[in-house]
């Protein structure tokens, strides 16, 4: 873990604890009743994957503009107060019980329907300026991302910064990935269902996949992701969960792909049952791919990237497991056909006299984008390990290979493979 985080966990620990048992520091005075009481206070959304903390902020989220406390955790149990909208409150759920312990701003404690509750948060939640050796500053930094900068952008309302910042799911890790996952939940509510949507129908569908795709049980917790979003964000669950989609436009604008699905979640059941290349303008078949995508669960959509004349594309099914199928289809002057792409994206390790006698660990999912109209570019990075001196220890080699393909007019395909060195 680190060090800010071990220092910060230390101080929330010992607060929970100093709660818990009721005693309050002397030099700590009440307060004042329009401000949540130190009873309110609860770990950080960024520390939650480092600690046991069941303790949340809420505020009802209702049509009716209020919601009853009950005494006991059922419908029928006796009404303690009515809890109004915007008022503050904490409550403690345990793992995913339909009801939820409350403790409101007066001392008053009673059950809430867990339906009601829409977890609530202050620009005061998101992180501050970070510390030398924080994890997740560090991974966006690699991929040249000031987090601490873009997760204020994007609550703020900068396009750009939001774009960054949900982008951030796609390498964030380890004890990184729990933190951004704390962040991400806080980052939602403060930027709100109406401008979320809004922020994602400017975007490709494979960009709303992966926002959605982040959003899990721990961004949302104590509440499944799923229904939570379909009770308190209903017109970004509009993008999310889709029966059907069509989207991926030719860049011409003749072309669109329709894909129909099973249903409108994204279990591991969800399938596709329909995908097909239309005209655009008349919504007319054009070419029939159902059999070949087996898209399911999260990854059903897949994704689509077409060459910059409209005259082929790559398309892309990605498993339940998140590996793709990439196919090619190219313009044979009639319809647009399917071309092997060619197999062996990597080069053979005895071309490399450092790692001929390596053994091969494992091969990250080859990449494969459009570069010019007929021209494609395919990577892959490869690991191989070797024993070293003394005996057990291990020597790791990454190695990057790059494969230009080339499609001419009557559809033949060659390709010329090569390493990418960068510099050390």
């Amino acid at each position: 873990m680190k060090k800010k985080a071990a220092n910060n966990l230390r101080l929330f620990l010992l607060f929970a604890c100093v709660v818990a048992g009721g005693v309050v520091a002397a030099q700590n005075q009440p307060a004042p009743s329009s401000t949540p009481t130190a009873s309110d206070e609860t770990v950080p959304r960024e520390f939650l994957g480092f600690t046991d903390s069941h303790t949340f902020r809420g505020v009802i989220d209702d049509p009716d503009g209020y919601v009853n406390l009950r005494a006991k955790p059922n419908a029928g149990s006796p009404i303690i107060a009515k809890v109004k909208k915007g008022e503050r409150f904490t409550f403690q759920r345990h793992e995913y019980d339909p009801w939820c312990k409350v403790k409101l701003d007066s001392g008053k404690t009673g059950w809430m329907d867990a339906q009601r509750i829409l977890l609530s948060f202050t620009k005061d939640d998101l992180p501050g300026k970070p510390e030398e050796g924080d994890e997740i500053d560090q991974q966006a930094r690699h991929h040249g991302i000031d987090y601490y900068e873009v997760t204020q952008g994007a609550v703020r309302g900068d396009v750009e910064a939001r774009k960054k910042f949900f982008q951030v799911s796609d390498f964030a890790d380890g004890a990184g990935g729990d933190e951004h996952a704390g962040v991400l939940g806080v980052a939602l509510h403060l930027i709100g269902d109406d401008a979320l949507a809004a922020f994602l129908r400017s975007q490709p569908v494979s960009f709303q996949v992966g926002v959605r795709n982040s959003i899990e049980d721990e961004v949302t917790w104590p509440f499944h992701s799923t229904g939570y979003l379909q009770h308190h964000f209903p017109k970004t669950s509009k993008l999310f969960f889709r029966r059907q989609i069509t989207d991926w436009p030719s860049p011409d604008g003749k072309y669109a792909f329709h894909k129909v699905f099973s249903d409108r979640y994204t279990d591991e059941d969800s399938t596709v049952t329909r995908s097909e290349l239309i005209d655009k303008a008349s919504g007319k078949r054009v070419l029939d791919l159902t059999k070949e995508d087996h898209g399911a669960g999260r990854f059903r959509e897949g994704d689509v990237e077409w060459a910059p004349d409209s005259k082929g594309f790559l398309f892309t099914i990605i498993g339940t497991h998140g590996e793709p199928d990439i196919k090619l289809y190219f313009w044979s002057g009639k319809s647009f056909s399917k071309i092997d792409l060619p197999r062996d994206l990597e080069l053979p390790a005895e071309q490399d006299a450092e790692i001929a006698d390596a053994a091969y660990l494992a091969s990250s999912w080859p990449t494969v984008h459009w570069t010019k109209p007929n021209i494609l570019v395919s990577e892959i990075t490869s690991t191989y390990t070797k024993t070293g001196a003394p005996p057990d220890a291990i020597k790791y080699f990454e190695r990057k290979y790059e494969t230009t393909i080339t499609i001419a007019p009557d559809g033949k395909v060659t390709s010329e493979k090569k390493r990418i060195t960068t510099p050390p």
